[in-house]
C-alpha cells in the first residue's frame, strides 16, 4: 500500500498512462474472448451492459399474469425466478385492443403495433369482397416441407403446410434486424402452432417451424422459407422424441396437496380428451393418441413444452445461433399451454401442473443458452400473446355473476325487425368474431337514389346496435362510424378501435359482459377487452437489462421498440407503442 501511495504521489503522469493502458487492454482482451471464453466473468460482466449476441422472444399462450404469483412457489431459482430476480419486471401490463386472440397477439409483440395497423385482426376472418374466411397464416401460393422435403401436390401435410407470413402487413423485431445487419444475423420461429412460429419470425426470416402432429410428430416448414428442411432439423425429427415423450404420459409432478387452490381433479368444468371417462390424473397418453390426432396429442401436454425446448436448443446449436459478433434472433412460442387453457381452464389442476413443469423446462432453456451462446451473452424477453376467462359454469356455482352467450338467432332476429320495418332483403352477411357485417346489398338500398323517409348507413348501423343490444349477454354495441368517438371517452372502445382495421372489420362491434364468454360449458376462452384477458406477464432479462421493475402500466405494443432500442436498431415500420424508458435508463 506505502509504494502504491508513492507511485501516485509522485509519477501522477505515468500513473495516468499506466491506467489509460491497463483499459485498453481489458476492453480489448473482453473483445478478443467473447468468442473463446463465453462464460468467463470477465467477458459476462462487461457484455451485461452490451448488446447482446442472441435476443429470444418467449411468448407463453394464454399466460395470464396472476400465474407468476399463483404458482410461483413451486417454481425453481432456474426458470421464471431468475429472469423475475435478475432482470425487470412490468407488473401492470396488457394488452391496448381486442380482440384478444394468438394470431393478432403474436404479430402485435413483434410489431409494436396493434391489429388496426398490422392487419391480423384475428386468428380467422371474413373477407366481405370475397365471401369467405381467411386464416391469419394460410398462403395457397406455398407448400409444406418435411424430411421428405416439399409436399407438391399437398397430400402430406395438406393445410397444415400452406402457411406464410404473407397476411402480416408491417415488419418485425426481425425483420429489421436482418435489415441493419446487412441481411447477416438469423431470424428463426419456432412454435407448436404455425402462427406462433411465423408471424413472430416475420417476412425475411431465416425459417420458422411449427408442430404436425398427424402421423411423424415431426417439425416442419413450408417453401416460403426454401425447399428443404435444414440437417439439424431433419436429424432431430428422426429421433422420435414425439414417440418417446407420448410412452411418457402426463401424471402430477408433485404430491396431490400442492395443487389444494385447484379445482378438484375430477371436476364438471373440465374437458376431456377423445375416448375419455373423466379427465383425471394420470393420463395414458398413447391409449389416447389415436383418437386425438396422433402425436398432436402432445400440444396439450407438458411434453409439448419439452419437444419445444429441445428443438430450440437444436436450432441454436444447428443454426450457430449467437456464436459470432452479430446478433440473431429466435422466436419460441410455448402453446401447450394455450390448449390445457382451452381444455381445463385457469383453475384445473392440470394447468398448476403445466406450468411447474413449464418453469423447469425455463431453467434447461437458460441453462442451455448460457452453454452455447454464453453467460451475460444472451436476452430474453417473456410474455403472453393473451390470457383467459374463469371457466364460467365454475364462476357459477360459487356465484359468480357470469354465463354463456350466443348469437344463435340473433340473426334471424334482427333480419326479421328489419324486413318489417324497411322492407324484405338480405341485411345481415355474416356474424363473426363479435362482429355483424351488414350485407352490401342492404347499404346499396341505403345509398340508391330514391326518396323518402330512408335512413343513412350511419343510422343503420346504429338501429342493428339497439337490436343486438337486447340480448341478453351483450353489454355494447357499437356501429363503426361511431366507434373513433367512443374510443376517445371509453376505454373499453379505445381497445376495440384499436383492433379494428377499416374495410375488413365489422360494421357493427359487440362487447360481451365481463365474464361471458361464447364456448362450451367445460374448458376456457380469451378475446375480449377485459382484464382477464388484456393483463399478461412481461419479463426482460440478460445483456443490457437492468434489474428493476415498474408498476406503470405498459403495453403489447412497447415490447418491440424497447428490444429495437436494446438491439440499436430501427423500430418496425408501423410501431405505435414506445420504449419502455424505465428499462432503459
Amino acid at each position: 500500500m506505502k509504494n502504491i501511495k508513492i507511485v501516485f504521489t509522485m509519477q501522477p503522469k505515468l500513473i495516468s498512462f499506466v491506467l489509460t493502458l491497463l483499459l485498453i487492454t481489458i476492453t480489448t482482451t473482453s473483445c478478443n474472448t467473447q468468442s473463446n471464453t463465453k462464460d468467463s466473468s470477465i467477458s459476462s460482466t462487461i457484455l451485461e451492459s452490451q448488446h447482446p449476441k442472441l435476443v429470444i422472444g418467449i411468448t407463453i399462450d394464454q399466460m395470464r399474469a396472476d400465474y407468476i404469483n399463483r404458482f410461483g412457489t413451486e417454481f425453481s431459482d432456474g426458470g421464471f425466478a431468475r429472469i423475475i430476480d435478475g432482470g425487470f419486471v412490468c407488473y401492470d401490463h396488457h394488452f391496448g385492443y381486442a380482440p384478444t386472440y394468438t394470431g393478432p397477439g403474436h404479430a402485435s409483440i413483434y410489431t409494436g403495433t396493434t391489429p388496426s395497423v398490422n392487419g391480423i385482426v384475428a386468428n380467422n376472418w371474413y373477407i366481405k369482397e370475397e365471401s369467405v374466411t381467411v386464416y391469419c397464416a394460410e398462403d395457397s401460393t406455398v407448400r409444406g416441407v418435411g424430411n421428405n422435403g416439399v409436399d407438391s401436390d399437398g397430400s402430406i401435410f395438406g393445410y397444415a403446410g400452406k402457411m406464410s407470413p404473407s397476411r402480416l402487413l408491417s415488419t418485425t423485431i426481425g425483420d429489421e434486424l436482418k435489415l441493419a445487419s446487412g441481411l447477416h444475423a438469423k431470424v428463426i420461429g419456432i412454435s407448436l402452432k404455425d402462427r406462433g412460429a411465423i408471424l413472430p419470425a416475420g417476412h425475411a426470416a431465416d425459417n420458422a417451424f411449427w408442430f404436425y402432429g398427424k402421423e411423424y410428430g415431426h417439425f416442419i416448414s413450408s417453401t416460403y422459407y426454401g425447399k428443404s428442411l435444414p440437417v439439424w432439423a431433419e436429424k432431430f425429427n428422426n429421433k422420435g422424441e414425439a414417440e418417446r415423450l407420448v410412452n411418457l404420459g402426463w401424471d402430477l409432478l408433485r404430491d396431490e396437496a400442492v395443487y389444494s387452490s385447484c379445482t378438484p381433479d375430477n371436476n364438471p368444468y373440465e374437458g376431456s380428451f377423445v375416448g375419455e371417462i373423466k379427465p383425471t390424473f394420470p393420463y395414458d397418453l398413447n391409449a389416447l393418441k389415436e383418437a386425438n390426432g396422433g402425436f398432436d396429442i402432445l400440444k396439450g401436454t407438458p411434453g409439448g413444452n419439452t419437444i419445444l425446448v429441445d428443438f430450440a436448443l437444436a436450432a441454436i446449436e444447428g443454426e450457430n445461433l449467437g456464436e459470432d459478433d452479430i446478433c440473431d434472433m429466435l422466436a419460441v412460442s410455448f402453446s401447450a399451454t394455450d390448449y390445457v387453457g382451452h381444455r381445463c381452464g385457469p383453475h384445473a389442476m392440470e394447468t398448476m401442473d403445466m406450468y411447474i413443469r413449464l418453469d423447469l423446462e425455463l431453467e434447461r432453456f437458460f441453462d442451455g443458452l448460457d452453454e452455447k451462446v454464453g453467460k451475460g451473452m444472451w436476452t430474453v424477453f417473456l410474455t403472453s400473446d393473451h390470457g383467459g376467462a374463469t371457466v364460467p359454469s365454475y364462476g357459477q356455482s360459487i356465484g359468480l355473476p357470469v354465463d354463456y352467450w350466443s348469437h344463435g338467432d340473433m340473426q334471424n332476429r334482427i333480419e326479421e325487425d328489419l324486413d318489417k320495418r324497411f322492407g324484405e332483403r338480405l341485411w345481415i352477411e355474416n356474424v363473426s368474431n363479435n362482429s355483424i357485417f351488414i350485407s352490401d346489398e342492404a347499404y346499396e338500398w341505403v345509398y340508391s337514389d330514391a326518396t323518402g323517409d330512408r335512413i343513412n348507413a350511419s343510422e343503420l348501423q346504429r338501429y342493428v346496435c339497439k337490436l343486438a343490444l337486447e340480448e341478453d349477454g351483450i353489454i355494447q354495441s357499437i356501429a363503426v362510424s361511431d366507434l373513433a368517438s367512443r374510443a376517445a371517452v371509453d376505454p373499453i372502445a379505445e381497445r376495440i378501435y384499436a383492433g379494428h382495421r377499416p374495410g375488413v372489420s365489422g360494421d357493427v362491434l359487440l362487447v360481451m359482459k365481463p365474464g361471458w364468454l361464447t364456448y362450451g360449458r367445460t374448458g376456457t376462452t380469451h378475446g375480449s377487452p377485459f382484464t382477464y384477458d388484456t393483463h399478461v406477464p412481461c419479463l426482460f432479462y440478460g445483456a443490457g437489462i437492468k434489474k428493476g421493475a415498474t408498476h406503470t402500466r405498459t403495453y403489447i405494443r412497447d415490447i418491440a421498440p424497447t428490444i429495437s432500442s436494446i438491439l440499436g436498431i430501427p423500430y418496425p415500420n408501423g410501431t405505435t407503442g414506445q420504449p419502455i424508458s424505465v428499462l432503459l435508463d
